[in-house]
């Protein structure tokens, strides 16, 4: 008799590294690198995923029995297993949360350890149990009922069930919790013999022959489908059943793909312009590329650097139809759940239900219907936010990362990967060809494009020869704004122009709510959040103060808490009071807004499709409306105030604040007609305000890079942060010395090729109710930043204060 199979798995809980199991004989063979399954971790049973097969046991290791096997074919490709083994490595983190990131929300599998009563327990709590102890007779009835979970029972319950169990009337068994989200299923009848014999045995029953009828249609029919065509059909079903006529099964309803929930015309391709053409070429010739001597393709991102409006999307059409030409399928990813649905449109307009949408806007079940169409083969094109990095494809061409700079790639929480850069490593993985567009690329990626580690392709025009929009700076120190819109006499007479020509405007502000913040104006007490360490943001119309963070609501108070007086004020301006102002200013025009309080559901594409439908004559929005809307009758845009994100505490805030910038001044001038962009500032002379009004990255690019090489900060070098939080803000101040201590003694060790930045409190101090404290590990050697990283005291995650580590940060904050 051979060795017994052992396999490698990693449970979906933030637990550290892999665990061994024995594959049972009547499982041998079906539980393959992929698969989910059900194992036993501790007093429970939790969902895993096989991660290695055919593996020896470590020495001194006994593995205990596989209990389950969930899937009949893996639900992992084992190419995104090892994609996932290779997340949970570079960043830090648990496999199984890696792996957990991958599976459809929903899908897993718990079993918990219950009392429950044996055949022969059941027969004496049915009466026959008179002669037992009281105690026992009760807690039988009880069991009668429902299961007892073991964590449920006291130990005097444990000591009566210990004397049932060994009188064998009660067991500990497993009871296996379903999954949250299934796919759905129908039940449907079909006739078990041959039509003639069963209407023969059933002529007494008209009832019977005219369901008998209907079965005679079809192989199977859906049940709820023969309740509509016959009356009271359930209960003849019930008794053909029971005759042994008919069988009631169920089967899986057929998928179809999601509604996009925004409309495009099925049109043909357009001409592309040269350098189009020149970009779909290059990128189409590396997918066509033959694998080297070692089987492997030369691979090397492409920086399709294309200005706002240049057409990029139709860059990546075209090489999404080579790829699905060679049989190949793709993968798209766009910063932005609100951006998913236009985007899917343009897709499906093109390529049909071969696309599939995976975004967390989602319910779990048409995100497990959008998956599972995916892993089936059903859908090609996967086209989603952040997480669809994982989605399940095979023979993946190309991967497509649209406005790869922007932040919300990053996760900020639990696996704290970075969707573009894990696109980055699956495309190499699988020999795809990887495309990364932006018209306002990272310095990052700028930067491996001047060492030529990527291949840079440039779309410099906007098709059909429209020219880039005019940009004026206005200098708020001269131009004094009103009190309410943030409107200067420029911007007002702009907006004028703008309704009297029939075209629309958008106006940004990077700011939600009617006022940023309220006061007394007697004492200066200032109402803030006492969760997090920021103000709480007046809201219009809910007449309350809200926080942005931890979305805690007051009441405004007629009068101050503090000093008594009625003298509440509300200070500083969000996007709400700007839309009231402009409404009261321009009462003919039609004003929206679009910011993150408007944007909950469908609200967006309700939004957006005004806007596109030319029913909205001014759009008020913060960085929502910066991002890859393509609005032809926006022909102006006005930045209220360009330096809201200027002095944040955090190194990437030039960059963002350009990016920003940039992108909202493309919305103008996409259709026929010129646009015009206003940017109001009281700084117009800082060089990122100054290269956003050129449309001048490279000046933006050469003065940043070298800003940065100073410092020392990404492209020039690596970070990863020590973030540690809690409740008890003196454990976290002591846990973030302790480690700080731990981190200067590795780094000195190394002989200072780590620098070690803190501890110190983060600039958002709290958040949520928990004190935040950090430390910036930097070093140009990523080897030596890692080695230190690894040795720091962090504690276990799951107990206050909480310690992680958050590798290649977007954010300071």
């Amino acid at each position: 008799m051979g060795a017994a199979e052992l396999i490698e798995v990693c449970v979906t809980l933030p637990v550290p590294g892999r665990y061994h199991y024995r594959v049972p004989p009547h499982l041998a063979g079906k539980a393959p690198v992929g698969s989910r399954v059900l194992v036993r971790f501790g007093k429970q049973k939790i969902t895993g995923v096989v991660v290695r097969a055919d593996t020896p046991a470590p020495e001194g290791v006994t593995p205990v029995d596989l209990s389950e096997v969930l899937d009949d074919q893996p639900a992992l490709p084992a190419e995104l297993v090892e994609l996932c083994l290779w997340i949970a490595d570079y960043y830090e983190a648990p496999p199984g949360e890696a792996l957990r990131a991958a599976l459809p929300a929903g899908s897993g599998v718990k079993s918990k350890q219950v009392f429950g009563l044996t055949a022969k327990g059941v027969g004496i709590a049915g009466g026959a149990g008179a002669a037992l102890p009281a105690k026992q007779r009760v807690l039988l009835a009880r069991l009668a009922e429902a299961e007892l979970p073991l964590g449920a029972a006291s130990a005097a319950t444990r000591r009566v069930l210990e004397a049932l169990i060994t009188d064998g009337l009660v067991e500990l068994r497993d009871h296996r919790a379903s999954a949250r989200v299934k796919l759905r299923r129908e039940r449907v009848a079909r006739l078990v013999g041959e039509i003639g014999a069963a209407k023969a045995a059933s002529a007494k029953s008209l009832k019977k022959v005219r369901v008998l009828d209907v079965l005679a249609a079809g192989a199977a029919l859906p049940v709820e489908m023969i309740e509509q065509q016959v009356p009271g059909a359930k209960v003849t079903l019930r008794e053909l059943v029971k005759s042994g006529l008919v069988e009631i099964t169920e089967r899986e309803l057929p998928l179809e793909g999601i509604e996009t929930g925004a409309d495009m015309l099925v049109i043909a391709p357009p001409v592309l312009t040269g350098e189009q053409t020149v970009a779909v070429g290059e990128i189409t010739a590396a997918l066509s590329a033959p694998p080297g001597a070692d089987g492997r393709k030369p691979f090397t991102p492409f920086l399709l650097h294309g200005v706002t409006g240049s057409g990029k999307t139709e860059v990546y059409l075209r090489v999404i139809a080579e790829a699905l030409g060679q049989g190949r399928s793709a993968l798209v990813l766009v910063p932005e759940i609100s951006l998913t649905p236009q985007l899917a449109a343009r897709f499906r307009a093109r390529f049909g239900d071969q696309v599939a949408i995976l975004h967390s806007g989602l319910s779990e079940q048409a995100r497990l219907g959008e998956w599972t169409r995916l892993a089936r083969g059903e859908a090609r094109i996967a086209v989603g936010a952040r997480s669809a990095v994982f989605a399940p494809l095979t023979g993946i061409g190309v991967v497509v990362v649209d406005e790869e700079h922007d932040g919300s790639y990053k996760q900020d929480e639990g696996v704290r990967y970075h969707a573009r850069d894990v696109a980055i490593v699956r495309a190499q993985r699988t020999g795809a060809v990887c495309v990364l567009g932006s018209g306002t690329p990272s310095l990052e990626s700028a930067a491996h494009a001047e060492k030529g580690s990527y291949r840079l392709l440039r779309l410099t025009e906007r098709p059909m020869a429209r020219p880039m929009p005019t940009v004026e700076i206005i200098d708020l120190r001269t131009y004094m704004p009103d009190g309410e819109g943030m409107l200067t006499a420029p911007l007002r007479a702009a907006i004028e122009k703008t309704l009297a020509a029939g075209d629309q405007a958008i106006l940004f502000l990077n700011r939600r709510g009617f006022a940023t913040f309220v006061l007394c104006r007697a004492c200066g007490h200032s109402f803030r959040c006492p969760n997090c360490s920021v103000s709480l943001t007046y809201h219009q119309h809910a007449d309350r103060l809200r926080c942005h963070y931890c979305n805690r609501v007051e009441h405004v108070p007629e009068q101050c808490p503090k000093c008594k007086a009625i003298a509440i004020e509300r200070k500083g301006l969000g996007t709400e009071r700007v839309a009231a102002a402009l409404v009261e200013a321009f009462p003919k025009a039609r004003v929206a807004r679009l910011d993150r309080d408007t944007a909950s559901g469908s609200k967006v594409e309700v939004v957006l499709g005004r806007v596109a439908r030319r029913e909205v004559d001014i759009l008020v929005g913060t960085q929502m409306v910066t991002k890859g809307h393509d609005f032809p009758g926006v022909t102006l845009v006005g930045v209220l105030c360009a330096d809201t994100g200027l002095d944040l505490p955090d190194f990437r805030s030039a960059e963002r604040t350009f990016q920003l910038l940039a992108q909202v001044a493309g919305r103008a001038g996409r259709g026929d007609r010129p646009g015009h962009v206003l940017i109001q500032t009281y700084r117009p002379t800082e060089p990122a305000v100054l290269a956003a009004a050129a449309h001048d990255y490279t000046q933006f690019f050469t003065a940043e890079y070298e800003a940065r090489r100073e410092l020392g900060y990404p492209p020039h070098g690596k970070l990863i942060a020590v973030r540690i939080d809690g409740a008890d803000p003196h454990q976290v101040a002591g846990a973030a010395q302790q480690i700080g201590r731990a981190a200067q003694a590795a780094a000195e060790q190394l002989g200072g090729t780590v620098e070690v930045l803190g501890p110190a409190p983060a600039p958002l101090e709290r958040l949520r109710g928990r004190t935040r404290w950090q430390i910036l590990l930097r070093s140009s050697d990523r080897h030596a930043l890692r080695k230190v990283a690894r040795s720091l005291p962090l504690g276990d995650p799951n107990r206050d204060p909480r310690a992680t580590l958050d590798v290649d940060p977007v954010s300071a904050l």
